[in-house]
């Protein structure tokens, strides 16, 4: 889910307007704009995640045209890594078309990817899983699901959209949290449910919709009423003194004004609404360097050192074509996460 910081010389910020030209970086003129830090760039992609394994690098994405999961693993956060496809989609069926968002997760002793995948049309979004057959990240993957993710998880009828699955492992329990539609409708709420990974991972309890989707004007598509909310991409970080934030993106993603809010779980029990309070202001979203930013994780370099990986846009015309960069995350005396500028 990348950087370099802008120097004091001439020659340094030239090589950085270079350097993104030739990469097509999409972020905006990097001027010196008194010792701000620019974005670090990575690669082309969206929805970036990355984890530490034996002090290695584990990391995956979307936007792969070759309908294959990928995981590329890295010695630095600096890198981009080598990349190797772990699972391949077969040529037609339910899960062989766009494969968003995946996320590689190392949990008891084996790695789980989390993926959604459709036929070919967007409605038909379903979340899947690839389990390990050892702790080897490019072992051989089983695929198990569709997850459950509707409203009735006795009987299991009506399936509901789900994407951008992700893990929240709090107080011995474990919960999936994603980006899901209420009904047929196109209109994404986050949703959590308990989740087991023996004998297979599935979700064990009703889904929960953590909070509405347009509580403030800036989480609308196009930020004014009479639009709707949008909220997906749901990732969790903890800060060094224990405060549980859910980081989501919000608005549209194929417009610049997409961005990154916070939810902080406040209460005792993360199945509970009322435990999630939403911070009023936005996390992230666009400056004078970029601009469409979303869709991010956080991770602790070997330094000690927080990070921000995410996306950004590479153009302000509507669209998705996107790139991967980091920056870093400062945690205050409030333990109140920060992008660093």
């Amino acid at each position: 889910m990348k950087r370099k910081t802008i120097g004091a010389s001439f020659l340094a910020a030239a090589f950085i307007l270079c350097a993104w030209a030739a990469v097509g970086a999409g972020a905006q003129e990097a001027t010196e704009n008194g010792g701000r830090e620019a974005p670090h760039y990575l690669r082309p992609g969206a929805d970036p995640w990355v984890i530490e394994h034996n002090g290695r690098y584990y990391w995956s994405q979307s936007n792969n045209p070759t309908r294959e999961i990928r995981v590329w693993e890295s010695n630095s956060l600096d890198e981009p890594g080598e990349v190797r496809a772990v699972w391949k989609a077969p040529p037609r069926g339910p899960y062989s078309r766009e494969l968003w968002a995946p996320e590689i997760h190392f949990l008891d002793g084996r790695f789980y990817i989390f993926f959604a995948a459709d036929n070919g049309r967007n409605e038909n979004h379903l979340t899947y899983v690839l389990v390990s057959e050892s702790d080897d990240p490019y072992s051989k993957y089983t695929l198990t699901g569709p997850l459950y993710t509707g409203d009735d998880i006795e009987g299991k009828t009506a399936n509901r959209w789900a994407i951008d699955s992700t893990i929240l492992e709090h107080k011995g329990n474990r919960y999936l949290i994603w980006s899901g539609w209420e009904d047929d409708r196109d209109i994404q709420y986050l949703y959590i449910a308990p989740l087991t990974l023996t004998p297979e991972p599935q979700l064990t309890g009703a889904r929960v919709r953590i909070c509405d989707n347009a509580d403030y004007l800036w989480e609308r598509v196009e930020e004014r009423l009479g639009t709707r909310g949008l909220n997906e991409g749901p990732e969790i970080v903890v800060s060094p003194k224990g405060r549980v934030f859910l980081s989501y993106s919000c608005g549209a993603s194929w417009l610049p004004t997409y961005k990154v809010a916070l939810l902080e779980l406040v209460g005792d029990d993360p199945m509970t609404p009322e435990a999630w309070k939403k911070c009023p202001e936005p996390f992230f979203q666009s400056d004078e360097f970029q601009f469409g930013v979303g869709h991010g994780s956080f991770i602790q370099d070997k330094d000690g050192q927080w990070r921000y990986v995410y996306h950004a846009k590479k153009s302000r015309d509507p669209g998705w074509s996107r790139n991967v960069f980091w920056r870093y995350v400062d945690f205050g005396e409030d333990d109140f996460p920060k992008i660093r500028y």
